[in-house]
């Protein structure tokens, strides 16, 4: 059987939709994807999302589809609209059997939806172009020597960072590094406290004396990084928010070792970089909307470097592990003459009850309402939606819906009380709020869940469709989810 292309089977859908052929184009594309697995698929989608963003803008556009072709059409829209969402995170199994092509294809595809047009440009050369993958974690998150978790601080290695490139003769490549962070640790928090021991990264001066933060007593010290951005005398970390960075070329120092290669963001980046940088401000671990002034401008530590076998030795900084560096160092160098990098960072979707297709033929059964006041869900619902009202907007005009949207998550991964839903920073490429946080536990404590939710796909959840999903929940105990473990887990100033 022949490689499937997933580019050219995309732009096949594009010339329709070019031509007018709005019909044909959602009929060929569900074709094409027929017998594809879920990673080729999303690549498709997100490949005609892209190239084809005009004829898809007039589709929405009022009247801009037929009456008679509205049960074809929409499906095709929704798609689309999903396709520009942050992307799932697959496993390493669903992409080992992918050709060099179609591996490429994946991952340039999201860099079309959610890097910049310098990164896509890049990618029409032989540039060599970096993607990062951002599974969010908590900073107080660490691994033992065995790999089992624990609450050190010393981060984990659930990141994953592509390099992506065309050869001379037009062939696509790309190769992914799976043992990656893109995010601080703990270790260098001086919400750890200090004994009056611990040193400033920058001015190598001792810190006074600070008690130990709630969540922080089982963090390793290490010198101190971040800035203080809330005036309460405690530096905050930071981390490069999404988004798509240049960087260039220099050295980082590594121990017993002379210094060696390593990126960091160029002068241009920098200028052009407000609000690239969020920073835990309230010291929780988290970087989301109760972190006051947390959001910055780039400044150029931010950089690509060598991690660790045990420790990601990140104070916000790209770390890729120590036995996979010198592999990446090959490959982002691969391209003579190079001198500058696009780097595209992106967070992930998380995985959600509110996704994929649902049954409408079957009835709605009172019995199963959460609304109504004898069911046993009805408090937690209450729960919710008082917390919705709270944040005011879209999420509380439309609480009814939102609230059955967030109820299906929290039942789905075994949530039975929520204390706080908080949302998402807005950063130089993300609004505020693209994603809603449900909290069930106090802020500082190790054993807090913490439940991401898509906000797009909150939004897109009527009353209905909400009921429905809860009823087939209730019935089919294998739509639960297992809660990925959030357990309590030379740089220069500036991180």
């Amino acid at each position: 059987m022949p490689e499937f292309d997933i580019t050219t089977s995309a732009d096949e859908v594009v010339t329709l939709l070019q031509q007018g052929r709005a019909r044909d184009a959602a009929a060929h594309l569900e074709a094409l994807r027929q017998e594809q697995p879920p990673v080729i698929q999303e690549a498709m989608d997100r490949y005609v999302a892209v190239r084809a963003e005009t004829q898809l803008a007039a589709l929405r556009q009022p009247g801009g589809i037929p009456s008679a072709d509205t049960v074809l059409l929409q499906p095709l829209l929704e798609r689309m609209a999903h396709a520009r969402l942050p992307p799932r995170f697959r496993e390493p199994e669903e992409t080992k059997s992918l050709t060099q092509t179609q591996l490429h294809d994946v991952y340039a595809s999201i860099i079309g939806t959610r890097g910049n047009e310098a990164a896509r440009a890049a990618l029409t050369r032989q540039d060599r172009v970096i993607l990062g993958l951002r599974q969010e974690n908590r900073t107080t998150q660490g691994t033992s020597l065995a790999g089992a978790p624990n609450s050190q601080g010393n981060g984990v290695y659930d990141d994953r960072i592509v390099v992506l490139w065309t050869g001379a003769n037009g062939s696509r490549h790309a190769r992914e590094f799976h043992k990656a962070t893109t995010e601080p640790t703990a270790q260098y928090d001086h919400h750890a406290g200090s004994d009056g021991n611990r040193i400033y990264s920058d001015t190598r001066r001792q810190a006074p004396r600070l008690p130990t933060s709630a969540g922080y007593e089982n963090v390793i010290h290490r010198k101190i990084e971040g800035n203080d951005v809330n005036a309460d005398q405690v530096r905050d970390l930071g981390r490069l928010a999404e988004g798509t960075t240049e960087m260039l070329a220099t050295t980082h120092p590594r121990r017993r070792f002379p210094d060696e290669f390593s990126l960091r963001p160029s002068p241009a980046a920098i200028v052009a970089g407000a609000n690239r940088v969020e920073r835990d401000s309230n010291g929780d671990g988290w970087f989301d909307s109760r972190d006051v002034q947390g959001v910055h401008s780039l400044n150029n530590t931010f950089k690509f470097h060598r991690g660790g076998l045990y420790n990601t030795d990140s104070a916000g900084c790209q770390t890729i592990r120590n036995d996979e560096y010198d592999a990446f160092v090959a490959t982002v160098r691969g391209t003579p003459g190079q001198t500058r990098w696009q780097y595209v960072l992106t967070s992930v979707a998380p995985v959600q009850a509110l996704e994929g297709d649902i049954d409408t033929r079957t009835p709605l059964s009172p019995a199963n309402d959460p609304r109504l006041q004898h069911h046993p869900d009805h408090a937690l619902l209450r729960q919710i939606e008082t917390h919705l009202h709270a944040l005011g907007g879209l999420h509380a005009e439309r609480a009814e819906a939102h609230g059955l949207g967030l109820l299906l998550e929290a039942k789905a991964r075994g949530i039975t009380r929520v204390d706080q839903i908080v949302t998402s920073n807005a950063t130089a490429s993300r609004a505020a709020g693209e994603t809603m946080f449900l909290i069930q536990g106090r802020v500082n404590d190790p054993a807090a869940e913490r439940i991401p939710v898509s906000a797009a796909e909150l939004v897109a959840t009527s009353i209905d469709t909400g009921l429905r999903r809860l009823q087939e929940q209730a019935t089919q105990p294998s739509l639960s989810i297992e809660q990925p473990q959030q357990t309590h887990t030379s740089h220069v100033r500036g991180h």
